[in-house]
């Protein structure tokens, strides 16, 4: 077995390495590392007593969700349901079917555990058997044996490791785990055979394929490294019986974990968006939190002083309620439906020792369940484990007053600390070849009382088109549909070339200031010298936001215009056009509104465009529609200047 790299040299006991690639040593793994079906991290079906003693509103939760699922027929995945991504590049219609067998089984599993009835153990089967039949866990989207000039099915010779074959190995290995000896009272071959499909799929692909682009050998990674990984060393550490193999497994998992968070910025901050972060930062916590526990504490990979500034990114880009700072492809809201587990926050901020962090995913929790079944077995049952995530009292969100990722070019501030009421700005650089991208260089997001006002879409449900080369002509996509300047009919472009310049940020007690130039985000056809964004938070006695953008050019202008995305339709004002007059756009939030002016003598009326949204993850979010306002300069010039303040006012 070859030995693998490490930074400094590490023994149990010793000094922390300062890096993951510091714990890669083979030999010392294997004496570190459990022998193979050693590991029992959560009571299994036969603790009656651990399973009588969950609390009656999580018991409830999960019962109801169980009953929920048991009340339909299972989903039947097709040929032509596969096929269908390939002809049309549609995924809900497959995915959708996929997905829901996998919450029932999860829900069915976790029922199973708590009432130790027969039914729940039949559903489970049925529920195990289905997936064992599947000739593939990946989904169309991902399985890249199987597009337009391949075979247009999947070929079960050629498993493809994407992150729900990860996944779906990860929850038959929890099952197993928890309902073994019932799965073995109906049938002795379920056992036999479930160990030998999450071997071929998952366990012996990650030990011998090399190519894989999320293994970090061929470029940069995403959440998809940590996400694998931390499916595939649940299946090593639960289903592998040879040591080598787990050693191996092991081995392979921190050389490409280290590559993840090598390539993580300093500061922790996620470019994914908030409900990545829950599949990037939160899966590699999940990754430590196994190597931690499997091994007693020898492998402490949360010592890292990266590791814990990711801890931060969620509760430090919380306005209010479920609303988020969203960039890239996160939503401004949390989907609590599959990816959001408040627990893993919480033993994450409880691991780096920091109290923000877990009262943040307290605040998360409520008073309520201490988790319900969602996409991943394994979360929920971590969480049900931990006696002091079930004891941990509800909390008040932190709200933390400012927050300034300097390499993520990030910013977040509110009014007041520790409060809702007021106004709340974040205001982004960066570049345009982040992962899951927008071109969305500069854009400012407000908030009002916790409710955003100026605010940028997110996406749609995921198509072909949203990874292929036509990504950016999808309108969520694109800088005329973020609050950035379009100049002579030229948008940003995509590429992480396309960037913002000379960024710097002063945060004081009274004051925020972030200045930008966006000019390097734009073709070299537009023209731009530079253009300057500053936005200045004011938080004296009249809390104002002062956005100023002024801007040279190497020619005289034929347009320009400023988009505004707006999450209420907006109400238009102006002065009498002349000089000094004074522009009003107000957006209503449910409580205040945020009144924009401007100096009207130097703008056309403005443009207001209704955007509807047809698609059921943009209105889960917004409604039935955003709207979008063009303010245009009545005579763009080569160099120029405008500036918007931007309060909170009462209702009318």
């Amino acid at each position: 077995m070859q030995q693998s790299p490490s930074s400094r040299p590490w023994r149990p006991g010793g000094s922390a390495p300062d890096s993951l690639a510091g714990f890669n040593d083979t030999g010392l793994l294997a004496d570190v590392l459990p022998a193979p079906g050693q590991w029992h991290p959560v009571p299994d079906v036969s603790d009656r007593a651990f399973w009588e003693a969950v609390d009656a509103s999580t018991r409830q939760a999960i019962l109801q969700r169980a009953e929920e699922f048991r009340a339909r027929e299972w989903p039947v995945l097709t040929a032509r349901g596969w096929r269908d991504f390939v002809d049309t590049g549609n995924r809900t219609r497959y995915e959708d079917r996929y997905f829901a067998r996998r919450r029932r089984t999860v829900a069915s599993a976790l029922a199973a555990c708590l009432t130790d009835d027969p039914g729940w153990h039949d559903d489970v089967l049925d529920g195990v058997w289905l997936m064992l039949e599947e000739t593939t866990w990946c989904v169309p989207a991902h399985d890249f044996s199987a597009r337009e000039d391949g075979p247009r099915l999947p070929d079960p010779k050629r498993p493809y490791l994407d992150l729900f074959a990860a996944e779906t190995g990860a929850l038959l290995a929890w099952t197993l785990h928890v309902l073994g000896s019932r799965l073995d009272e109906r049938s002795a071959l379920v056992r036999r055979r479930l160990v030998d499909e999450v071997r071929r799929r998952i366990l012996v692909p990650q030990r011998t394929v090399d190519t894989w682009t999320w293994f970090g050998r061929s470029g940069p990674v995403n959440n998809w490294n940590p996400w694998i990984n931390s499916n595939v060393l649940t299946c090593s550490l639960l289903l592998d019986q040879d040591r080598d193999d787990l050693v191996t497994t092991v081995s392979r998992v921190l050389e490409g974990l280290d590559v993840f968070v090598s390539g993580y910025p300093d500061d922790g901050g996620c470019d994914e968006g908030q409900m990545y972060w829950w599949r990037a930062g939160a899966s590699l916590s999940e990754c430590l939190e196994q190597l931690y526990d499997a091994t007693s504490g020898a492998l402490d990979g949360y010592t890292l002083p990266k590791v814990r500034e990711m801890a931060r990114y969620p509760h430090r880009v919380h306005i209010a309620d479920d609303w988020y700072v969203n960039v890239g492809d996160g939503p401004a809201r949390t989907e609590a439906a599959d990816t959001v587990e408040p627990h893993v926050l919480y033993r994450f901020g409880r691991r780096t020792g920091d109290d923000e962090v877990a009262a943040h995913a307290r605040y998360m929790r409520g008073e309520g369940a201490v988790t319900v079944p969602r996409l991943s077995l394994g979360r929920s049952l971590f969480a049900l484990a931990d006696r002091d995530w079930a004891e941990a009292p509800g909390s008040p969100a932190p709200l933390t007053a400012q927050a300034w990722w300097p390499q993520t070019q990030l910013l977040t501030a509110r009014e007041t600390g520790g409060q809702v009421e007021g106004l709340f700005v974040s205001v982004k650089g960066g570049h345009n070849g982040e992962s899951h991208n927008h071109n969305d260089i500069g854009t400012v997001l407000v908030s009002v009382d916790g409710h955003p006002a100026l605010v940028d879409a997110g996406v749609a449900q995921y198509t072909r088109q949203h990874f292929g080369p036509r990504r950016y002509e999808i309108w969520t996509m694109r800088s005329d549909y973020h609050n950035v300047p379009n100049v002579d009919g030229h948008e940003q472009l995509p590429g992480s070339e396309f960037r913002a310049r000379d960024v710097t940020a002063d945060l004081g007690n009274d004051r925020v200031d972030v200045r930008l130039d966006l000019a390097g985000a734009y073709p070299k056809d537009a023209g731009l010298v530079h253009w300057w964004r500053q936005v200045t938070f004011e938080r004296r006695k009249s809390a104002h936001v002062r956005w100023h953008d002024e801007w040279g050019l190497d020619h005289e202008p034929d347009s320009m215009t400023l988009h505004l995305i707006t999450s209420a339709e907006p109400d238009l004002g102006s002065g009498d056009g002349g000089s000094g007059s004074t522009g009003t756009i107000r957006v209503p939030t449910p409580g205040r509104a945020l009144r924009i002016e401007y100096d009207a003598s130097g703008f056309r009326p403005p443009v207001v465009e209704r955007i509807d949204l047809d698609d059921r993850r943009l209105s889960g979010v917004w409604g039935p529609a955003l709207w979008r306002v063009a303010l245009s300069p009545s005579r763009p010039g080569r160099h120029g200047e405008w500036s918007l303040d931007l309060r909170a006012e009462q209702a009318d």
